[in-house]
């Protein structure tokens, strides 16, 4: 009896000295173990200690190695966790630099550009229309109440300006030639 024991005790070592033990050897070792320990019980009842070990260690071993199996399996088809959520990386800062300030005599000059249905500022691509002053400048329609400035970005800006060809007004103006002779005259174009 003790012999048995002994070997017992012995392969348990042996096989936990290995490496790394799966879940279903793992299953196998333990029931083995738990079996042999309930046959030795059972079979000392009857005085067959050895044969009770014998057979109670089979049995577990077999049954702790089914067991261990169906978890190992569980285990594999697990859905591994959902990826760790990165937050966005922050927006690039847009800097807008506002557009140099106008130094005009006043009261400015303003050409009427009939076709436009606007005035232009003489010497600057600034426009005055219904009422406010707008500037093209650096990709962006200015909007102020004044042609010296305090300028905001207006988006959109209205449609009578959105037409209005972006930078260098003068280049795109009218020339004498389209202008009525009566506003001509009047050095209103």
């Amino acid at each position: 009896m003790k012999r048995i024991v002994m070997t017992l005790v012995v392969a348990v070592l042996a096989a936990g000295c290995s490496s790394p033990l799966t879940t279903r050897e793992k299953g196998a070792l333990a029931g083995g173990a738990i079996g042999a320990g309930t046959g030795a019980i059972v079979g000392s009842q009857v005085g067959h200690t050895g044969a009770g070990a014998l057979i109670g260690a089979g049995v577990g071993a077999i049954s702790g190695a089914v067991i261990g199996d169906a978890i190992q399996g569980a285990e594999q088809t697990r859905t591994p966790p959902p990826p760790v959520a990165v937050a966005p990386p922050p927006a690039p800062q847009v800097v807008v630099v506002t557009p140099p300030p106008i130094v005009a005599p006043s009261p400015p000059r303003m050409i009427w550009v009939p076709q436009w249905n606007a005035y232009v500022l003489e010497g600057y691509d600034v426009v005055y229309y219904e009422g406010a002053y707008y500037y093209f400048h650096n990709g962006y329609w200015w909007h102020s109440r004044s042609y010296a400035g305090a300028w905001v970005v207006v988006a959109p800006p209205p449609p009578g300006i959105t037409k209005l060809p972006k930078g260098h007004l003068h280049a795109h103006m009218p020339t004498r030639d389209s202008c009525p002779p009566g506003l001509a005259n009047q050095g209103r174009c």
